[in-house]
């Protein structure tokens, strides 16, 4: 659940920063970005996937929570590679591996 929420926060994210263009502190961009539909639903899913992490590193441990929460950034490569366009480096690709071995030597134990 807390890789999904990761995902759509990811995908969230680019439609505001498409939809509002590089961000700027000045008064108008912050009053369009609090009000923009894109934004709350980034927001949204980085709360509740925060108080899920929360929950797993307290059932699980730390040690092996965290392995798991990485998986949040799998689907998030992975998200943005379909939804967005994204093009992920070698050494994106590499990583996710590196990640998913390690979650899954992790899940053995």
């Amino acid at each position: 659940m807390i890789a999904l929420l990761s995902a759509l926060n990811a995908i969230f994210w680019g439609h505001c920063v498409r939809e509002l263009g590089d961000p700027r502190l000045e008064l108008d961009f912050l009053l369009e970005l609090v009000f923009n539909k894109w934004f709350v639903l980034a927001m949204g899913t980085a709360f509740v996937a925060a108080l899920l992490s929360y929950a797993v590193l307290r059932q699980m441990g730390v040690l092996a929570g965290r392995f798991f929460l990485s998986l949040g950034a799998v689907a998030t490569v992975l998200a943005c590679t379909l939804v967005l366009g994204e093009r992920p480096t070698l050494t994106e690709w590499i990583g996710i591996l590196l990640i998913i071995a390690g979650a899954l030597l992790i899940g053995r134990w």
